[in-house]
């Protein structure tokens, strides 16, 4: 039990270890660069598929915030379950913020990888990053705290096959 006990302080310290601002880099008017610091949290990652089959794998480029894509990928494993990867997320969501998914879904047998780049729906607080699976290689991503898939408050009803409109 003590040794129980212990793993979940080390784990939980090693994961707030992590929490840390990234760097941006930005220019001023006189095209001279400086670094801007974004606050990120750093969340847990899941998907969800909306008549698409089974996913075998899946992944998520953090977002580069000076440019649409570009930062380090995390996922792995098939939908269905939570991943703790350690995503980092800013904390407050602004327009303009894209990553680029990828995921392997097998044909007979055979792997078959798609890719696409999306928006990063709209969100208020950060929180379990999910990407939503639609037919025809659609991709959705939403941030949420509180309410994952199933629940009233997410954004993305996990009953839909149809995928909402891509936000700016």
């Amino acid at each position: 039990m003590m040794i129980k006990k212990i793993l979940l302080l080390v784990s939980i310290s090693a994961l707030t270890a992590c929490n840390t601002a990234a760097p941006v880099t930005q220019t001023k008017q006189e095209d001279k660069p400086y670094v801007t610091y974004i606050p990120e949290e750093y969340v847990s990652i899941s998907c969800v598929t909306h008549g698409t089959g089974y996913i075998h794998s899946f992944a998520i480029e953090e977002p580069v915030h000076s440019g649409p894509v570009g930062g380090r990928m995390a996922g792995g494993a098939s939908c269905g379950g939570i991943i703790a990867a350690g995503y980092a997320l800013p904390k407050t969501w602004f327009p303009g913020m894209k990553v680029k998914v990828r995921w392997n879904r097998p044909i007979k047998g055979v792997d078959s990888w798609h890719e696409k780049t999306t928006n990063i729906m709209r969100y208020d607080e950060a929180g379990t990053i999910y990407v939503h699976f639609f037919p025809g290689d659609q991709v959705r991503v939403v941030s949420a705290a509180y309410n994952g898939p199933g629940n009233p408050g997410h954004s993305i009803s996990d009953n839909v096959t149809v995928p909402p409109p891509e936000e700016q």
